[in-house]
This record gives structure tokens, C-alpha cells and sequence, in this order.
């Protein structure tokens, strides 16, 4: 395994795009809001969830997936001042409602962009291998960049305009 970034934790996960008339309703399960800014020029992401415990904040940066399938991340937990500092940069932004389902998550991508994402995180390459995706799921997008939060945040960027 190619070696990871000083601090920084694996991340080793699949993704699914979903078909949502085949997901029940979630109406009634608790969510986390999540907003993501994805500063301009940078792999580094603001991120705010909310949720009934309270709202956490965040500044991250995703390395690039390794050979193993496995990614880097390291996370760094922001006062709301440093929060607002950093919200200021330039970027490019989404939300999306995360509702918990099983080991995995939901995530519904609000306007402009419609979209609703499972994903699934493992301790393993193998346990990721070995996983089979629930029936809901039509499509994996797991390696389509144009499915990542940074592309789907650029493309609501887009539709805005």
C-alpha cells in the first residue's frame, strides 16, 4: 500500500446512484444536513452538518484513491468562527439531506441538482469487493468523477447560472 499522508485516516468506500421510486420512504427518518464548500483551486472541503445533536463543522481534504482503493483524509474540526472565516474563500457549493440506512447512507442531493447517492464505507478493499449493493441501487459511480460531491457542487454551479 502506497503510504498515507502524516495525520491523515483511510477512507475506503463504493458509491451507487439510486433509483428513488425504488427506496422507501425516508420521510420519517432522521437526517443530517450536510453543506459543502469546495474552496476553489484546492482539494479541501468546508463542511457544515447539522443534525438533532447539533451542527458540527469541518475542514477536510481527500488526497486521491490509492492503488488499493483505499483514499486519504484528514479531517480538522473548525470553531464557527473559523468557520465563517473560511467560508468567505471562493468555492463551489452543494447540500444534500444524509439519512442512515443499514451500515450505509442516503444522500439526497437538493436543488438545482437531483440526485440520490448510496454509499457504503468498509474497513477493507476486500470487504469492499465482497459487498453487494441493496435493489435500490441501479448503478455504481464509485470511480465516475462526475459523481463526486466536488463535480455534483460544479455542476449545480452551472445549472444556477
Amino acid at each position: 500500500m502506497d503510504s498515507f499522508p502524516k495525520y491523515a485516516r483511510a477512507e475506503c468506500e463504493r458509491r451507487w446512484r439510486v433509483d428513488p421510486q425504488a427506496v422507501d420512504s425516508v420521510a420519517l427518518l432522521p437526517f443530517r444536513q450536510i453543506d459543502d464548500l469546495y474552496l476553489r483551486d484546492t482539494r479541501l472541503r468546508l463542511r457544515r452538518v447539522r443534525s438533532a445533536e447539533g451542527v458540527v463543522l469541518k475542514l477536510g481534504k481527500k488526497y486521491g484513491k490509492r492503488s488499493d482503493g483505499a483514499e486519504p483524509i484528514t479531517t480538522i474540526y473548525l470553531t464557527e468562527v473559523e468557520y465563517a472565516a473560511l467560508s468567505q474563500l471562493p468555492g463551489y457549493a452543494v447540500s444534500k439531506r444524509r439519512y442512515s440506512m443499514g451500515e450505509g447512507a442516503l444522500d439526497v442531493y437538493e436543488l438545482p441538482v437531483s440526485l440520490v447517492i448510496f454509499e457504503q464505507e468498509f474497513a477493507s478493499a476486500a470487504d469492499a469487493a465482497a459487498f453487494a449493493p441493496p435493489s435500490f441501487a441501479i448503478e455504481e459511480v464509485t470511480d465516475r468523477p462526475e459523481y463526486s460531491g466536488f463535480s455534483l457542487a460544479v455542476a449545480a454551479l452551472r445549472s444556477e447560472r
